[in-house]
């Protein structure tokens, strides 16, 4: 056989090339699949007998097998406690994976447990599902969040944070969605359920138990769809003596131990509140920026102040004000007012904003450092304010007189925003009666 030249051999280097990428791309992808979690995983740690050793890893294992007989798989999902699914529902269920495949897996992981490729450089984390908690909900401290707080989320995302809006998403593919991530968390629950009680009785329990078990992870999800938090009364017109008062209300209450004086959380005011129901470290909003993550409105900031914010320190003040329902919306007003701030072109709040006569209380009983830097700045404006030029008679005469407000606009504005906050309250009283419980939903969707 003769030999080819070198430059002939050269040159077949790329048709081998593009031969093996066509064959690999033809290989079907690995299925993605369901990793054990963190609590499941810390049964066997620490352990070294190796009786011991065993005999977890074998719980390990019947949870995992579990766990596959009631939700499936990522690509053959099935919701907890449904019965065997119809081939609508598994159509309904596996179009919600290829959605969250698209667009949600990159920061919430297979598992929906927050650990997605990307998830180590987010600041907030994404959230995760397992622990089957949600932070802003329309329902009480502690309980479920209903369908619809799940699709309001998703459809305007979170503000602040990397979770942007999907609002391009249709009603029946966000249906789909809302199944999938349901799949995610219940399967986390019922995951974290089984590890405890494998730790505390070294076994499983038997297929009636099983059952008792997947109703108490699903119970509340039913109950949530009757639990909507609304408001006592109507809203009031929001007026600068409302939001004063809510500013009284804010600092008699001591919201400013976690806010700051002037509503700058963890920003400016250095405070520590604690960590979250995740383990990372939680910070106090920053009321001043605008940027409500739990939704902008003024029903959605009602709710975080009466029902406060799930897996995180701020707690519910619904007792504190039983006796003054109003007081809820006159804080609501101060919130609102201080995060408009900037976009009305004004300064931040000062000390010469502070209610006469308010006694602050402050941690440690001493000045926090939102005040000190407050301070600062107010004096670095007035340092960069140039001086007052002396205006001669004349120019005096000449200055154009400033005309009072238009009384009449400022009211008809207060009384559209109550009257756009009691047209939502009716709005998503009519919803509640349509909520589908989590047995149902997939059965309308489809």
């Amino acid at each position: 056989m003769g030999v080819y030249p070198l430059s002939q051999r050269w040159c077949c280097i790329p048709l081998l090339l593009v031969a093996v990428l066509t064959f690999a791309g033809c290989r079907k992808a690995t299925p993605p699949s369901f990793s054990p979690g963190e609590q499941l995983l810390k049964l066997t740690d620490g352990l070294e007998d190796e009786e011991e050793v065993a005999l977890y890893k074998d719980l390990q294992n019947q949870v995992t097998s579990v766990l596959h007989q009631n939700v499936g798989t990522p690509n053959k999902p099935r919701l907890l406690g449904q019965n065997e699914p119809t081939e609508m529902q598994k159509a309904h269920l596996k179009r919600g994976y290829q959605l969250y495949s698209k667009f949600c897996v990159q920061c919430h992981g297979v598992n929906g447990d927050g650990n997605g490729a990307v998830a180590e450089h987010l600041n907030p984390k994404p959230r995760n599902y397992t622990h089957g908690i949600f932070k802003f909900t329309s329902t009480p401290y502690g309980h479920k969040p209903r369908r619809s707080d799940l699709i309001r989320t998703i459809r305007r995302g979170v503000t602040g944070t990397s979770m942007p809006s999907f609002d391009r998403f249709s009603d029946e593919e966000m249906d789909e969605i809302v199944d999938y991530v349901l799949v995610l968390t219940h399967r986390g629950e019922l995951e974290r359920e089984l590890a405890m009680i494998a730790y505390d009785d070294e076994e499983l329990p038997d297929e009636e138990g099983l059952e008792e078990v997947i109703d108490s992870v699903l119970q509340p999800w039913r109950d949530s769809s009757e639990e909507l938090v609304m408001p006592n009364t109507m809203m009031p017109p929001m007026t600068e003596e409302s939001a004063r008062i809510g500013h009284e209300l804010f600092l008699k209450h001591a919201c400013n131990k976690c806010h700051g004086v002037f509503g700058r959380g963890g920003s400016m005011g250095n405070v520590e509140v604690g960590d979250d129901a995740w383990g990372f470290k939680a910070a106090a909003a920053d009321l001043s920026s605008g940027m409500f993550r739990g939704g902008g409105r003024p029903l959605d900031i009602y709710r975080r102040i009466h029902s406060g914010i799930n897996g995180t320190p701020m707690p519910a003040f619904e007792k504190l004000f039983t006796e003054d329902p109003d007081a809820i919306w006159q804080l609501v007003h101060f919130i609102k007012q201080t995060g408009n701030r900037r976009r009305m072109g004004l300064e931040p709040l000062s000390k010469d904003d502070l209610p006469p006569s308010t006694e602050v209380q402050t941690p440690g009983g001493s000045a926090s450092t939102e005040d000190s830097a407050a301070e600062e700045e107010s004096e670095d404006r007035e340092s960069e304010s140039p001086a007052p030029v002396e205006s001669s008679e004349e120019n005096e005469e000449a200055e154009t007189p400033v005309e009072p407000a238009d009384e009449e606009s400022e009211v008809t504005e207060e009384q559209t925003d109550s009257e756009e906050v009691a047209k939502e309250i009716a709005e998503e009283a009519a919803e509640s009666q349509e909520e589908p419980t989590d047995d149902t939903n997939v059965d309308q969707a489809s």
